[in-house]
């Protein structure tokens, strides 16, 4: 059983992670979808606190699977990174979209339901719209934030001039780890969908 304080620490960590991405999605809308120093920071506010999901996971707090959070906080902030360096003219894009369209999207809706759906579960008062929501959108958002990632790693690839061969070996092995960790992923949360929608 939850302590009562560890229950309000919880809530307060969900609430405040939802409201960052409210935040950093509403700025984005407002400044038509660019990226700038205030926009980096404001994403980095909020996939850096994500860290201490690991932590939760590994003490026990949350039912989450640790080796998957880690996994998935890994890819994040790895990206997070990369975009402090990577110059905006360098974005690859498919038909006007960049990796940072993408993670835009993905990332801020998925976090912003992720959180208010943790935050009812806590407050035990669970609103079937968003359980809906969580469990039914990252079947789109999670491929579509997976590929935003990828453009961005392969764009800071292409920007330092490492070219995709035999002989490169970190750029390699980055997308290979998302070949073999997003399926995984992806059947977890296919497997939890199944779980919640149908009880």
């Amino acid at each position: 059983m939850m302590s009562a304080k560890l229950r309000t620490y919880l809530k307060v960590y969900n609430l405040i992670l939802a409201v960052a991405w409210l935040v950093f999605l509403f700025y984005e809308v407002l400044i038509g979808f660019h990226i700038d120093s205030l926009a980096i920071i404001l994403l980095s506010i909020a996939q850096w606190a994500a860290v201490l999901e690991v932590g939760h996971a590994a003490m026990g707090w949350v039912r989450s699977p640790v080796f998957s959070t880690f996994i998935q906080v890994l890819s994040r902030v790895f990206v997070v990174v990369l975009l402090y360096f990577l110059p905006a003219q360098y974005f690859l894009t498919i038909s006007g979209v960049s990796g940072w369209h993408l993670i835009v999207g993905a990332w801020s809706i998925t976090e912003i339901i992720r959180y208010f759906y943790y935050f009812q579960l806590l407050r035990e008062s669970e609103w079937h719209p968003i359980t809906w929501l969580r469990y039914s959108l990252f079947s789109i958002l999670y491929p579509v934030g997976v590929i935003g990632e990828i453009l961005i790693v392969v764009s800071v690839m292409n920007w330092i001039g490492w070219q995709l061969s035999a002989g490169t070996v970190f750029p390699g092995i980055v997308l290979v780890l998302y070949l073999v960790f997003f399926p995984q992923l992806y059947g977890y949360m296919l497997k939890q969908r199944s779980q919640k929608l149908t009880s």
